[in-house]
Parts: structure tokens; sequence; C-alpha cells
């Protein structure tokens, strides 16, 4: 018999899923790296680092549990646009539930108005990186990362 993946729904950030976001994004990147200094700002404080800027965060909730993150970082300096802090809990991984983050955060992008967004990931993370290729994202010139964990960056024209 054939097993059906529970469904999810996409809910917008808040304070009191601080905890959630921080412990999901700690999971993949302690399963993978090691967190740096970068991390605990943004995972400490991302009224700060991601929203206050102009960037938003998106949360997947399965079965009355937050199983998944993605946030949309704006910065002012160069008016660019990033893809970053996507994590789904490694139990519910496989199920669309990355994809399903994804396309939720590029299509409110595109309602901002906004034209492209990057990202930077690691070769490592094909499930991850098979997601972004799915929704257009092309590899361009690495340039300078602020992640030691870095090693290719994508981007996708909206």
């Amino acid at each position: 018999m054939p097993t059906t993946a529970p469904t999810f729904e996409i809910i917008e950030y808040a304070p009191e899923y601080h905890d959630d976001f921080r412990r999901l994004n700690h999971e993949w990147i302690t399963r993978y790296f090691e967190l740096e200094p970068a991390d605990h700002l943004t995972l400490g404080d991302p009224q700060t680092h991601l929203l206050d800027p102009g960037g938003f965060i998106l949360l997947a909730r399965a079965e009355g549990k937050i199983v998944g993150s993605g946030a949309l970082l704006h910065n002012p300096a160069d008016h660019s646009w990033k893809l970053a802090k996507m994590a789904v809990t490694s139990q519910m991984q496989g199920r669309g539930i990355g994809f399903g983050l994804c396309q939720a955060i590029l299509d409110r992008a595109r309602t901002m108005g906004v034209k492209r967004v990057e990202l930077v990931s690691n070769h490592i993370l094909l499930p991850a990186l098979h997601v972004y290729r799915k929704l257009g994202f092309r590899e361009i010139p690495l340039g300078t990362v602020m992640y030691k964990r870095g090693t290719i960056r994508m981007a996708v024209d909206l």
C-alpha cells in the first residue's frame, strides 16, 4: 500500500518560532559542517539580521510541528537578495517540504518586485542542489563568500 506524505503548510515567522528556527538550522549545519560566527549572529537574532533589513522568514508546519525554515535576506548596501537558512528536519526530508518552502519564498520575492535571488551552498548537499536547480537556479561564479562551507553560488532571475 503506498504511503502518503504528510501535508504541510507554509506560515510566516513570528518571535514564538525563534527556537524552532534556530533548532532546524543548527541541526543541519552541525550534521555536515560547523557553526560559524555569522550563523551565531543570524540564528541568535533573526529580527536584527534578517527581518529588519527587509527580508523575511517562512516556516513549514506539519503534524503541528515546525519542520522547515527558509529566509530571504536583503542586503541594502548592494540591493541584493539571498535565499538562506533553508532547513528541513531530517525526519521530514524527501517529502517536498524544502521545494515548497523555496517556491513560496521565490513567489513572495516576485510579488515584492525582486528581480534576482542568489544563494550559496555546498557541493555535498545534493538534494538541496537538486531542489534549487528544479526551481531554476543556475551556477554562477563563486566569488567571495562569508561561510567556509560555501563552495557553490547559484542565482535565479525572477
